[in-house]
């Protein structure tokens, strides 16, 4: 019996320690792709100053938003390794439809701010949920950095995941707008 005390005694803080450890382990290595992937992407915006918000889809289709007065989006697909292109999203507003649409993702946005808050996002890279309800769905990979490149609210999981791990407002609007935009390089 006593054995076991001691037992209990000297593994008990290794335990709490490696529970209470935020540090990427080699088993996170799909996140590490994923980061490597968004970093080659976020490297195309180094010259704007200013807090960043990546999502990505199968690290291949992206939708960055820059905080600028007003936002600047942009759309970005990778081919391999290297950026194949980078679109500037423009919002046209001609047809009723666009117009509508665009009345939506103002709701949808309008309803997610702020959204460089950086004290509402996770400070951990999150690629596991244990308590996810519901998975499905595409690899999909979330940061917001600030200034100096730090990291917020990063997570790779699978693009359905609940409950989400950042604002679900905001994880619509993105899903939204890239879906939108990959649906437009297939015509």
């Amino acid at each position: 019996m006593k054995t076991l005390f001691y037992i209990i005694i000297i593994f008990f803080p290794i335990v709490l320690n490696a529970q209470n450890n935020s540090e990427i382990k080699p088993s996170d290595s799909a996140g590490l792709v994923s980061r490597a992937f968004a970093d080659n992407v976020l490297s195309k915006f180094d010259k704007i100053k200013a807090p960043k918000i990546l999502y990505s889809l199968d690290n291949r289709y992206f939708y960055v938003i820059i905080s600028n007065n007003p936002y600047r989006e942009f759309y970005v697909v990778l081919d391999g390794n290297s950026v194949s292109k980078i679109e500037p999203i423009i919002t046209e507003l001609k047809t009723r439809k666009q117009r509508k649409q665009n009345k939506q993702y103002c709701k949808l946005l309008s309803k997610a701010e702020p959204l460089f808050d950086f004290g509402k996002y996770n400070k951990e890279f999150i690629t596991k949920m244990p308590q996810a309800t519901s998975i499905s769905g595409r690899d999909s990979y979330f940061v917001l950095k600030d200034i100096d490149g730090k990291r917020y609210g990063e997570y790779n999981l699978s693009s359905i995941t609940t409950p989400l791990p950042i604002n679900m407002y905001l994880w619509t609007y993105l899903t939204k707008k890239l879906s939108d935009q990959m649906g437009n390089d297939t015509k």
